[in-house]
């Protein structure tokens, strides 16, 4: 079933339910109300009748005698809105009417008893043709507190049920007025329901079919409202992932292309130095060279399958760390002197500003892995230029800065230098690199569960922050 019309049968059932449940309570609550109205209004007869007959002694005031002339026209009046009466005296015979002109009331002698204790009796009743009645039959007694008069009032019950009859008819008319209501109004607002619900159907399919722009556009503060919102966040989520998925798969390709020149060109030189070599074509003097060619070339294939290798162990959280406390200071000064010569080659001096110790908790070779790519990247991209390594302590974590005096890097370059094979300046990487360097230092620093942060200027120079915190010894 659609859920349009789930949502119209729901409404319906729960508004007829609940105009049943009322319309049960209101006829029950008007029913007695009618007959409480009908025996009030009686019992006000019985009273009218009692003062109009009963005459009493000037002298005393003791009840004299019953006048009953008038009582013929009350009696007429009475007759045509279904109420007659009865007036019996202390003897419990029938004062009005008379024998013989209409049969009276008849009274028990229990009820005679509750009469005399004071007590009014409100009864429904049959008479000998199945008329039913309602009955009040009220007491009146004198200044002495002796019965002298009982009144019974009577009428008919088809004079109240008419009255009902009307009453449930307009109320089963005002029900069916509501049930029509209720359909109406339960088929707009399902209708609504279902439309905005539609709008967030033909957006996940647009979604679903790749459309990542696709948005939901409603107002409000229910739960629709909050299921929209939901899936706009979704789809620009979407629309992200989709957008970062494509510059990987750029810089994916560029990669394999560097990757492949990159081996292409060592392994050209290597085929050909062994092919000299093999054919004695290459004189003695020359050999030594053609040597170290083979190793420099060699190492360089080594370094790219090194870094890719490690970004991909980093990435799958292969890598196992052998974390030690050591004084970071005395590696740091061996490092700075194996980078020393290459600094002087572009005529850049290392500094290094730390003092005394600065106990770190890592593992060793990764903490000379992130320094040495940082340092290697700041002399590559400085000319006759400083590069300053600084090291101390904070509460529970060393922190290390290398500053340089560099080119540096706009906003945009700052934040694309964690990307995989991304290179800030093509012009000035080295022949070989593999733009997975600033990537592979980031993710080491992490599963040292560091914090490494760059702030650079354009034309004036890059500064990084490497943060470590303390981990007890195991």
């Amino acid at each position: 079933m659609k859920l349009m019309y789930q949502q119209m049968l729901a409404f319906l059932t729960v508004t007829i339910t609940a105009l049943a449940i009322v319309g049960v309570l209101f006829t029950q609550f008007t029913t007695k109300m009618v007959e409480d109205n009908a025996y009030s209004q009686l019992n006000r007869f019985a009273i009218a009748v009692a003062e109009e007959t009963m005459r009493f002694e000037e002298s005393d005031g003791s009840f004299a005698y019953f006048e009953t002339t008038e009582l013929d026209t009350d009696s007429s009046l009475l007759k045509v809105q279904g109420i007659d009466f009865t007036l019996y005296g202390a003897d419990q015979q029938a004062v009005y009417p008379h024998k013989g002109k209409v049969a009276t009331a008849k009274i028990t002698d229990a009820e005679w008893q509750s009469l005399k204790n004071h007590k009014i009796i409100q009864k429904r009743s049959a008479d000998s043709d199945s008329a039913r009645t309602l009955d009040v039959i009220k007491p009146f007694f004198d200044k002495n507190n002796k019965l002298i008069a009982v009144v019974v009032a009577r009428e008919a019950t088809s004079s109240v049920s008419d009255n009902l009859i009307m009453l449930r008819k307009n109320l089963l008319v005002a029900f069916l007025i509501s049930t029509l209501a209720v359909i109406m109004l339960s088929f707009i607002f399902s209708r609504l329901i279902v439309n905005r619900l539609r709008l967030i159907q033909i957006v996940t399919r647009r979604v679903a079919d790749g459309d990542y722009t696709a948005r939901v556009h409603l107002k409000g503060r229910d739960e629709i409202v909050s299921l929209a919102d939901d899936v706009n966040t979704m789809t620009l989520s979407l629309r992200s992932q989709e957008d970062e998925i494509e510059a990987q798969e750029e810089r994916r390709k560029e990669f394999m292309a560097n990757a492949s020149h990159e081996m292409r060109t060592p392994l050209t030189t290597i085929s050909g130095i062994i092919e000299g070599l093999q054919y004695d074509v290459i004189p003695d003097d020359d050999k030594q060279h053609s040597y170290d060619l083979i190793k420099t070339e060699a190492d360089r294939l080594s370094r790219l399958v090194k870094d890719n290798l490690d970004y991909e162990r980093l990435r799958q959280n292969k890598l196992v760390l052998k974390k030690e406390h050591f004084d970071a200071v005395s590696l740091l000064e061996g490092l700075l002197d194996q980078l020393r010569s290459k600094a002087d080659l572009a005529g850049d001096t290392l500094k290094f500003d730390g003092y005394g110790q600065v106990m770190t908790y890592a593992d060793r070779d990764r903490f000379i892995q992130i320094i040495f790519n940082i340092v290697n990247n700041a002399i590559q991209f400085t000319e006759n230029g400083v590069i300053t390594v600084d090291a101390w302590r904070e509460t529970d974590r060393s922190v290390f800065t290398v500053a340089d005096t560099g080119i540096g890097m706009s906003d945009d370059q700052v934040s694309k230098i964690w990307e995989r094979y991304y290179k800030a300046d093509e012009s000035r990487t080295k022949r070989g690199e593999t733009g997975l360097g600033m990537a592979i230092i980031r993710q080491l620093v992490e599963v040292h569960d560091g914090t490494i942060q760059v702030e650079s200027t354009l034309g004036v120079g890059t500064t990084f922050t490497v943060t470590l915190p303390d981990r007890p010894q195991r």
